[in-house]
């Protein structure tokens, strides 16, 4: 009955895999090896979506924290509401990131580390450095053109500083302006500088400067009014969108000023504010403050002097940037000209030539519970018998619980984003409170989130609830995940149809007919399957589909379908014997063969020996996760493809271990994002094209990034980033 049932599975779903499919069409441009483009940023520049390009000094050197970060999380809410996606821009590791994780706001606002304010002379030197960067106008503005942002969003911009005729300061955003396409969009310039000589500068450049609104008066940040006059005048978003799209159909290579008043009931303080400057201004001149550091400690001193109210409008006008911004990009996009008005820039947007990365199945809450190795009396309890204590079973104990977006799909999808792979995750949500909170968990990362799909009727959102020992090794976990066996195949064609995607991880948590489903479909695409066998109950269900497979006479040979797999040694061992019970592989290596491959791995079990050999035929790579003994490979001689090579790859000593549980996902997702970013490791019909030491060398990699888990409470590292796999 079970294989009557499967058999008309296959049957439905072999038939949805003859439906036609698309390839999204691209071109290959050339872009700096130095940009870090974010995943969602991306995917906007490839698809003419609107994005606005957001600097990083405001938050690092222009406010205080923690409102400094959190003005920056609300200014990119503010741009996203208001149609676009945000950029946040900053110098990372070496790398010029566009578009930033919350960490990376963190970082940047936290005071933790020293920030370098970076303008374009500076940023050479951060980057070949790796030293932590903040962009200035002039930096970030030169950022969004090597990227193809059009588009910026600031306080206001730099200028002529008083006494410009002596000391000849003169910011170079007013230069950038005179050379770079990209409109920014401010409060004008600070009024602690020469504001008409600051106009003058800009009319030399040729850099047109536009008063936003009712007035054409020039606004001087603080304060709605300068006196001074703008050469023109715009009321409307699309009236400044269509300036854009001209100036580039000129040809020209100047940047454009939209000078924004502040709001009327943050204009209010401008007085007191003024005055502050003035004293500001007069403190500078005796201290002798000059330069890059003028800027920041004159408005350290008028939040001083004002009480925070020249705090509260500057943020106010920062927002209020955010949102014009947000509507000119949007209506730029919409003429067709989101990139166009940034016509012939030094590197050009990525687009996407690479096809996605795709991972399949369960999306969760976890629940991390750890008991307190200091307030525990039996913290000296093996893990393994911890709950088969009387005391610890019936009470309760100090520690902590901590809760975040888990699920092991997910968290392979989330570790392989964050390490720079283009990563779309498919998986089941209920209409509930944790479904909202992990949906917009990856929308905040940037994770392209198009194919979650919401079952209803009472599904709930899957909850992973672990407790864990004193010494951070998991005891035993409650996981409430039916909600994943309801992810429709339908919804697995739909991305490979939309996506043709270049890999597929899928997770034994979905049914038998989604794992047939995700098979046939990489099959036709060309993709390499990766399997993640996730419990040992569930790490079977592969094998089930495969039955399907082989008996719907579909594919001559079924062990052709999966790539890899990447089990620990229980999930091996079950695999292995179930198998042999399907008659999907033809008997054991003998214990000759077993023995002699021992010789040479003596630190490896002989039963994870044979039961690599076992399931060799039918899986030709597999990586089996030994925790703390490291890892076992198998996989094809380069000269014989039927001939099996297994190692040993040694383990990393994690420094301190606050959470165990994320470490294999963030292993597997490690694994996926270089197998993703190295095109040439993929054979066009998704085979595995590795020589065993790179396979070796890339495992040896993903074992870093398990260690980053290991020492976080978060189950995927928040942490990473694509040099995490670049470390030797």
């Amino acid at each position: 009955m079970h294989i009557c049932k499967l058999r008309l599975s296959a049957a439905w779903t072999l038939r949805r895999a003859e439906l036609s499919q698309r390839r999204l069409l691209s071109s290959a441009r050339k872009q700096s090896p130095l940009l870090n483009i974010a995943p969602r940023v991306r995917e906007a520049l490839s698809n003419g979506e609107p994005v606005v390009a957001l600097e990083s000094t405001i938050i690092s050197h222009g406010m205080p924290y923690p409102q400094n970060v959190e003005t920056a999380r609300e200014v990119e809410q503010i741009v996203a509401a208001s149609g676009s996606i945000p950029a946040t821009i900053a110098l990372i590791d070496g790398r010029i990131h566009v578009g930033l994780s919350d960490g990376d706001l963190l970082r940047l606002g936290n005071g933790r580390e020293t920030v370098v304010k970076a303008s374009r002379r500076d940023m050479a030197a951060v980057l070949s450095q790796r030293l932590l960067g903040a962009t200035t106008v002039s930096g970030t503005m030169l950022a969004a053109h090597m990227a193809g942002i059009s588009v910026f969003a600031t306080g206001g911009i730099g200028g002529v500083h008083r006494g410009a005729e002596d000391t000849m300061d003169v910011s170079a955003d007013l230069t950038e302006l005179g050379r770079t396409p990209v409109a920014v969009v401010c409060a004008g310039a600070k009024s602690i500088l020469d504001l008409p000589k600051t106009l003058e500068y800009l009319e030399t450049q040729g850099v047109p400067v536009v008063a936003f609104g009712d007035s054409n008066e020039f606004p001087a940040f603080f304060s709605q009014h300068s006196g001074l006059q703008a050469p023109w005048k715009l009321q409307r978003a699309e009236q400044v969108a269509q300036l854009l799209k001209t100036n580039a159909e000129l040809g020209l290579q100047n940047g454009v000023v939209v000078a924004v008043p502040i709001p009327e009931e943050h204009a209010k303080a401008s007085v007191d504010i003024e005055q502050a400057i003035e004293a500001a201004l007069r403190e500078s001149e005796r201290l002798g403050v000059k330069g890059k550091e003028a800027t920041p400690f004159l408005l350290k001193r008028v939040v001083e002097r004002t009480g925070g109210a020249s705090l509260l409008a500057n943020i106010a006008l920062v927002k209020n940037n955010a949102r014009i911004a947000s509507q000119i990009a949007a209506s730029l996009a919409s003429m067709g000209g989101s990139q166009g008005f940034s016509t012939t820039a030094s590197y050009s947007p990525e687009t996407r030539t690479d096809q996605p990365l795709l991972v399949i199945g369960c999306a969760a809450i976890d629940i991390t519970s750890r008991v307190d190795p200091n307030q525990s009396a039996e913290s000296a309890i093996p893990e393994v018998d911890l709950l088969r204590q009387t005391k610890l079973a019936a009470t309760s104990h100090p520690g902590t619980v901590f809760t975040s977006v888990g699920g092991v799909a997910q968290n392979i999808a989330r570790a392989a984003h964050l390490l720079g792979a283009n990563t779309v995750l498919v998986a089941s949500l209920g209409q509930d409170a944790h479904g909202t909170v992990v949906a917009a968990d990856l929308n905040r990362m940037g994770m392209d989130t198009r194919f979650l799909q919401y079952p209803g009727s009472g599904a709930r959102t899957a909850i992973y609830n672990a407790l864990h020992g004193p010494n951070g090794d998991l005891v035993a976990a409650v996981a409430d995940m039916h909600i994943n066996g309801l992810l429709s195949p339908q919804q697995i064609e739909e991305a490979f149809s939309s996506l043709r995607p270049r890999a597929v991880c899928v997770d034994a948590n979905v049914s038998t007919p989604a794992i047939v489903t995700t098979l046939m479909q990489a099959r036709e695409s060309g993709a390499c399957v990766v399997f993640e066998p996730t419990s040992v109950p569930k790490c079977t269900n592969v094998l089930s589909a495969l039955l399907v497979i082989k008996h719907s006479h579909a594919v001559a040979d079924v062990s052709s379908l999966v790539h890899m797999i990447t089990p620990n040694s229980l999930e091996l061992q079950r695999m292995s014997e179930a198998a042999l019970e399907l008659a999907l592989v033809e008997g054991v290596p003998t214990a000759a063969t077993v023995s002699e491959i021992a010789k040479f791995h003596y630190s490896l079990d002989a039963s994870v020996i044979r039961n690599l050999l076992t399931l060799f035929p039918l899986f030709p790579t597999v990586v089996v996760k030994l925790g703390e003994q490291g890892a076992a490979v198998i996989s094809p001689s380069p000269r014989n493809a039927t001939r099996p090579i297994i190692r040993h790859i040694q383990p990393l000593k994690p420094s301190l271990v606050e959470n165990s549980s994320g470490a294999g996902d963030s292993l597997v997702g490690a694994i996926l994002a270089q197998l993703h970013t190295r095109s040439e490791l993929v054979s066009p019909d998704g085979s595995l094209s590795l020589a065993p030491q790179e396979l070796d060398t890339i495992v040896s990699r993903a074992q870093r990034v398990a260690i980053m888990a290991i020492e976080s409470m978060h189950t995927v590292s928040d942490r990473l980033n694509p040099d995490a796999l670049n470390k030797d």
